[in-house]
Protein backbone atom coordinates (compact mmCIF):
# COMPACT_ATOMS: atom_id res chain seq x y z
CA UNK A 1 0.00 0.00 0.00
CA UNK A 2 2.24 2.70 -1.19
CA UNK A 3 1.58 6.04 -0.19
CA UNK A 4 -1.27 4.65 2.27
CA UNK A 5 -3.40 4.55 -1.06
CA UNK A 6 -5.20 1.47 -0.75
CA UNK A 7 -8.60 -0.09 -2.75
CA UNK A 8 -10.92 -1.17 -0.31
CA UNK A 9 -13.07 -3.33 -1.97
CA UNK A 10 -10.07 -5.07 -3.52
CA UNK A 11 -8.84 -5.67 -0.06
CA UNK A 12 -12.53 -6.84 0.67
CA UNK A 13 -12.30 -9.56 -2.20
CA UNK A 14 -8.92 -10.65 -1.81
CA UNK A 15 -9.71 -11.12 2.25
CA UNK A 16 -12.70 -12.80 1.72
CA UNK A 17 -11.05 -15.21 -0.35
CA UNK A 18 -8.39 -15.85 1.88
CA UNK A 19 -11.01 -16.76 4.69
CA UNK A 20 -12.56 -18.61 2.69
CA UNK A 21 -10.43 -20.71 1.84
CA UNK A 22 -8.32 -21.31 4.54
CA UNK A 23 -11.55 -21.83 6.62
CA UNK A 24 -12.46 -25.03 4.38
CA UNK A 25 -9.73 -26.41 6.15
CA UNK A 26 -10.44 -26.21 9.64
CA UNK A 27 -11.89 -29.39 10.88
CA UNK A 28 -10.98 -29.08 14.75
CA UNK A 29 -9.41 -26.71 17.38
CA UNK A 30 -6.06 -26.71 16.23
CA UNK A 31 -7.03 -25.87 12.72
CA UNK A 32 -9.28 -23.01 13.52
CA UNK A 33 -6.23 -21.91 15.51
CA UNK A 34 -3.92 -22.20 12.51
CA UNK A 35 -6.82 -20.89 9.71
CA UNK A 36 -7.27 -17.70 12.23
CA UNK A 37 -3.50 -16.99 12.63
CA UNK A 38 -2.59 -17.28 9.11
CA UNK A 39 -5.52 -14.97 8.33
CA UNK A 40 -4.52 -12.35 10.69
CA UNK A 41 -1.07 -12.65 8.98
CA UNK A 42 -2.82 -11.61 5.90
CA UNK A 43 -4.39 -8.82 7.15
CA UNK A 44 -1.78 -7.25 8.65
CA UNK A 45 0.35 -7.43 5.23
CA UNK A 46 -2.20 -5.87 3.88
CA UNK A 47 -2.64 -3.30 6.70
CA UNK A 48 1.04 -2.09 6.86
CA UNK A 49 3.06 -0.71 9.81
CA UNK A 50 3.37 2.82 10.33
CA UNK A 51 4.96 3.70 12.92
CA UNK A 52 2.42 4.68 16.23
CA UNK A 53 2.74 5.70 19.48
CA UNK A 54 1.16 2.65 20.60
CA UNK A 55 3.72 0.63 23.17
CA UNK A 56 3.73 -2.40 25.79
CA UNK A 57 1.75 -1.34 28.71
CA UNK A 58 0.24 2.01 27.04
CA UNK A 59 -3.10 0.52 27.51
CA UNK A 60 -5.67 3.48 27.45
CA UNK A 61 -7.82 2.43 24.56
CA UNK A 62 -8.16 -0.86 26.58
CA UNK A 63 -11.22 0.61 28.04
CA UNK A 64 -13.60 0.55 24.68
CA UNK A 65 -16.00 -1.91 23.67
CA UNK A 66 -14.77 -4.64 21.86
CA UNK A 67 -16.73 -6.83 19.46
CA UNK A 68 -15.46 -10.42 17.83
CA UNK A 69 -16.16 -13.10 16.20
CA UNK A 70 -16.74 -16.69 17.59
CA UNK A 71 -13.96 -18.15 15.97
CA UNK A 72 -11.76 -15.34 17.21
CA UNK A 73 -12.88 -15.89 21.14
CA UNK A 74 -12.53 -19.51 20.35
CA UNK A 75 -8.80 -18.97 19.23
CA UNK A 76 -8.22 -16.53 22.16
CA UNK A 77 -10.13 -19.08 24.97
CA UNK A 78 -7.67 -21.88 23.55
CA UNK A 79 -5.08 -19.72 23.58
CA UNK A 80 -5.46 -18.88 27.24
CA UNK A 81 -5.67 -22.59 28.51
CA UNK A 82 -3.46 -23.67 27.51
CA UNK A 83 -1.47 -20.89 29.43
CA UNK A 84 -3.10 -20.89 32.68
CA UNK A 85 -2.64 -24.00 35.22
CA UNK A 86 -4.63 -25.55 35.85
CA UNK A 87 -5.89 -24.43 39.30
CA UNK A 88 -5.97 -21.38 38.14
CA UNK A 89 -8.94 -21.82 35.00
CA UNK A 90 -11.55 -21.71 37.22
CA UNK A 91 -10.82 -18.28 38.46
CA UNK A 92 -9.88 -16.40 35.25
CA UNK A 93 -13.44 -17.97 33.72
CA UNK A 94 -15.28 -16.45 36.60
CA UNK A 95 -13.76 -13.06 36.02
CA UNK A 96 -14.12 -13.21 32.60
CA UNK A 97 -17.82 -14.37 33.12
CA UNK A 98 -18.07 -11.03 35.83
CA UNK A 99 -17.12 -8.60 33.28
CA UNK A 100 -19.40 -9.82 30.51
CA UNK A 101 -22.20 -9.43 32.92
CA UNK A 102 -20.92 -5.77 34.14
CA UNK A 103 -20.07 -4.59 30.50
CA UNK A 104 -23.00 -6.21 28.58
CA UNK A 105 -25.09 -2.85 28.54
CA UNK A 106 -21.66 -0.29 28.85
CA UNK A 107 -21.49 2.04 25.73
CA UNK A 108 -18.32 2.83 25.04
CA UNK A 109 -18.07 6.64 27.39
CA UNK A 110 -19.35 4.88 30.55
CA UNK A 111 -16.90 2.31 30.14
CA UNK A 112 -14.33 5.27 30.03
CA UNK A 113 -15.56 6.82 33.06
CA UNK A 114 -15.86 3.47 35.09
CA UNK A 115 -12.44 2.82 34.27
CA UNK A 116 -13.97 -0.54 33.17
CA UNK A 117 -10.37 -1.89 31.52
CA UNK A 118 -9.86 -5.52 29.20
CA UNK A 119 -9.75 -8.23 31.75
CA UNK A 120 -6.70 -9.16 29.47
CA UNK A 121 -4.33 -6.22 30.44
CA UNK A 122 -2.10 -7.94 32.82
CA UNK A 123 -0.77 -5.89 36.16
CA UNK A 124 1.78 -3.87 34.34
CA UNK A 125 -0.97 -2.80 31.87
CA UNK A 126 0.41 -5.16 29.22
CA UNK A 127 -1.70 -7.06 26.90
CA UNK A 128 -2.07 -10.56 27.68
CA UNK A 129 -3.24 -12.25 24.94
CA UNK A 130 -1.10 -9.79 22.36
CA UNK A 131 -0.60 -12.71 19.28
CA UNK A 132 -4.18 -13.60 19.66
CA UNK A 133 -5.57 -10.08 20.14
CA UNK A 134 -9.27 -9.69 18.01
CA UNK A 135 -9.26 -7.75 14.75
CA UNK A 136 -10.92 -4.87 16.22
CA UNK A 137 -7.99 -4.24 18.50
CA UNK A 138 -5.32 -4.52 15.79
CA UNK A 139 -7.49 -1.61 13.72
CA UNK A 140 -7.04 0.82 17.16
CA UNK A 141 -3.94 3.08 16.98
CA UNK A 142 -2.25 6.22 18.17
CA UNK A 143 -0.07 8.41 16.64
CA UNK A 144 -0.09 10.83 20.00
CA UNK A 145 0.04 9.31 23.02
CA UNK A 146 -0.83 12.20 24.77
CA UNK A 147 -3.98 12.68 23.27
CA UNK A 148 -5.41 9.05 23.92
CA UNK A 149 -4.44 9.79 27.96
CA UNK A 150 -6.29 13.19 27.17
CA UNK A 151 -9.28 12.04 25.58
CA UNK A 152 -9.58 8.40 27.40
CA UNK A 153 -9.02 10.51 30.70
CA UNK A 154 -11.79 9.06 33.15
CA UNK A 155 -12.24 12.56 34.98
CA UNK A 156 -13.05 14.01 31.47
CA UNK A 157 -16.47 14.20 30.55
CA UNK A 158 -16.47 16.26 27.22
CA UNK A 159 -13.10 16.00 25.81
CA UNK A 160 -12.96 18.39 22.54
CA UNK A 161 -9.49 16.19 21.63
CA UNK A 162 -9.32 13.91 18.92
CA UNK A 163 -6.38 11.13 18.69
CA UNK A 164 -4.67 11.07 15.56
CA UNK A 165 -4.23 7.30 14.13
CA UNK A 166 -3.36 5.14 11.51
CA UNK A 167 -6.60 5.60 9.36
CA UNK A 168 -5.63 3.58 6.23
CA UNK A 169 -5.01 0.34 8.74
CA UNK A 170 -8.66 1.00 10.83
CA UNK A 171 -10.55 1.08 7.24
CA UNK A 172 -8.29 -2.21 6.19
CA UNK A 173 -8.91 -3.95 9.70
CA UNK A 174 -12.59 -3.12 9.49
CA UNK A 175 -12.90 -4.85 5.87
CA UNK A 176 -10.76 -7.77 7.07
CA UNK A 177 -13.49 -7.61 9.96
CA UNK A 178 -16.39 -8.31 6.75
CA UNK A 179 -14.86 -10.62 4.83
CA UNK A 180 -13.89 -13.04 7.44
CA UNK A 181 -17.86 -12.69 8.51
CA UNK A 182 -18.96 -13.08 4.88
CA UNK A 183 -16.61 -15.87 4.55
CA UNK A 184 -17.94 -17.70 8.02
CA UNK A 185 -21.54 -17.42 6.20
CA UNK A 186 -20.10 -18.91 3.28
CA UNK A 187 -18.91 -21.66 4.83
CA UNK A 188 -22.49 -22.30 7.21
CA UNK A 189 -20.39 -21.31 10.25
CA UNK A 190 -22.02 -18.64 12.52
CA UNK A 191 -21.02 -15.43 11.69
CA UNK A 192 -22.88 -13.42 14.64
CA UNK A 193 -20.05 -11.33 16.82
CA UNK A 194 -20.35 -11.13 20.51
CA UNK A 195 -18.41 -9.19 23.29
CA UNK A 196 -15.25 -9.86 24.00
CA UNK A 197 -15.59 -11.60 27.68
CA UNK A 198 -18.46 -12.91 26.84
CA UNK A 199 -17.20 -14.88 23.72
CA UNK A 200 -13.95 -15.98 25.80
CA UNK A 201 -15.83 -17.13 28.46
CA UNK A 202 -18.36 -19.52 26.68
CA UNK A 203 -15.47 -21.16 24.63
CA UNK A 204 -13.25 -21.40 27.86
CA UNK A 205 -15.79 -22.70 29.94
CA UNK A 206 -17.13 -25.17 27.14
CA UNK A 207 -14.63 -25.79 24.85
CA UNK A 208 -16.44 -28.45 22.76
CA UNK A 209 -18.64 -25.83 21.09
CA UNK A 210 -15.61 -25.34 18.72
CA UNK A 211 -16.63 -28.31 17.17
CA UNK A 212 -20.00 -27.51 17.29
CA UNK A 213 -19.30 -23.74 15.58
CA UNK A 214 -17.46 -25.44 13.07
CA UNK A 215 -20.46 -27.95 12.25
CA UNK A 216 -22.72 -24.94 11.33
CA UNK A 217 -24.51 -25.48 14.32
CA UNK A 218 -26.03 -22.26 15.64
CA UNK A 219 -25.77 -20.90 19.14
CA UNK A 220 -28.49 -19.78 22.23
CA UNK A 221 -29.91 -16.61 21.37
CA UNK A 222 -29.43 -16.15 25.12
CA UNK A 223 -25.93 -15.14 24.41
CA UNK A 224 -26.70 -11.84 23.24
CA UNK A 225 -29.90 -10.97 24.68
Amino acid sequence: MKGRDIDLCKIESRLFQVAAELLSTAHDQKGLAAVMSAFADSVEELAGHQEVACRAGCSHCCVLNVAVLLPEAAVIAAWLELRTPENDRASVLQKLQKQAVRVRWMEDGERIHRSTVCPFLDQAGRCGIYPVRPLVCRGVTSLDREACREVLDPSVFDSSFAVPMDTARKLVIDVAFCALAHALDRQKIMSRSIELSAGVALFLGRPELVRSLLQGESFPASLWE
